[in-house]
Order: structure tokens, then C-alpha cells, then sequence
């Protein structure tokens, strides 16, 4: 069992904010959720290359960004998910656009809903797929940065990128959190013929 959390809030005011990224790769994987508590969920079956199926939910919580963690921790304790079994796809600061990156744990570098999902599990273990939006243009326009949307110029990399993302979760799911570092990591979507090193932010 899986659970693959995408971070963002509810209301169609924030739909297409760079804060909202997690819930556009989510709707990439399902079409149809089902309100269960304080979240959106669907349920997933992805396929291993062994024909075995795992089986998972897709989790979009209705709470605000910011406190992710009281609908995750429920989900995670009925279902008896372990925290390594908890994938959280968020934005990221520190990540250009066209990049996105696998992590397991870590600081959640002021990132208020990694830091919820952290307190109401009890665990910093859960794995993130971090989609790069990059800096404001100074710290103080952080807020209303993450809650703008992207410049139009981006459109066709935000779309590679979340693509990408869906597909990388799906991955996750299936084969772990180190096929998904090797493959995805290095990725440069903004230059789709271009591979960094994933040791370069």
C-alpha cells in the first residue's frame, strides 16, 4: 500500500498557482476523486514490470497547504501506511523550473506543509518528489509568489514537467525512491536534450 500526497489548496482562486503543482500531477494519474474526510482521494493500481500490481491512493487534501498533515496522518494510520510508503509531491523553491527531484526526508526548509505532514506522522521518513518553480525575485515576495501563477513563456515546460512528474510517481510506486533519484534527478526539462548532474541544484 501506497500514498501519493500532492500538496496545494482547495478553491478554484488557487488552482493554477505555482503552489497547486503537487494536485496538477495528481490529476495527470486520475480523473475522478472521491471526498473521504479531509481529502480528495483516488484510488490507484499501477502495474510492476513483473505483472504484479501495487495498489495505493491518491491523496488531494482539502485542508490549506499549510496543514497538510491533518489529512495525511489519518490516512496513513488507517491504512497502515509506513512513512517510506508516503510520497508528497510539492513545489520547490530551491528548483528552477524545468527540474524536479526525488527525496527521502530532510529539513523541510520552511516549507509549512512538509513541516505539518512531519508533526502529525511523528516522522520526517516520507519521500518528496520536489517540482522546481524557482525564487521570487526577493524573499519578502515568497508569499505571493508560490501563490501567483507561472509566466505563460513556461506553459510548455510546466506541462513536460508535470507529465513527467506523474509518470516519475508511478515509477516511485512500482520500482522505489532510488530508480526514481538515477532516472529523474538529473532531468533538465527546460532543455529536454539536457541532463545535469543530480549532485547540481
Amino acid at each position: 500500500m501506497f500514498l501519493i500526497v500532492g500538496q496545494g489548496n482547495p478553491g478554484l482562486q488557487y488552482a493554477r498557482t505555482k503552489h497547486n503543482v503537487g494536485f496538477w500531477v495528481l490529476d495527470r494519474l486520475a480523473s475522478h476523486f472521491k471526498l473521504r474526510g479531509n481529502a480528495l482521494i483516488a484510488e490507484a493500481r499501477f502495474q510492476r514490470a513483473s505483472g504484479e500490481w501495487v495498489l495505493g491512493l491518491l491523496v488531494k487534501p482539502t485542508t490549506f497547504y499549510n496543514a497538510t498533515g491533518e489529512a495525511v496522518a489519518p490516512l496513513a494510520r488507517f491504512y497502515r501506511v509506513p512513512p517510506e510508503r508516503i510520497l508528497v509531491v510539492h513545489d520547490e523553491l530551491d528548483l528552477r523550473p524545468g527540474r524536479l527531484r526525488f527525496k527521502a526526508g530532510g529539513s523541510s526548509a520552511g516549507n509549512y506543509g512538509l513541516e505539518s505532514i512531519a508533526t502529525h506522522l511523528g516522522s520526517r521518513g516520507f519521500h518528496r518528489l520536489r517540482i522546481g518553480i524557482g525564487k521570487p525575485p526577493t524573499p519578502e515576495a515568497g508569499a505571493g509568489w508560490v501563490l501567483s501563477g507561472f509566466h505563460p513563456d513556461l506553459k510548455p515546460v510546466m506541462d513536460r514537467v508535470v507529465q513527467t512528474a506523474a509518470e516519475a510517481a508511478k515509477t516511485w510506486a512500482t520500482e522505489g525512491l532510488e530508480v526514481c533519484q538515477k532516472k529523474y534527478n538529473g532531468l533538465n526539462l527546460a532543455v529536454p536534450s539536457e541532463r545535469i548532474e543530480p549532485e547540481q541544484a
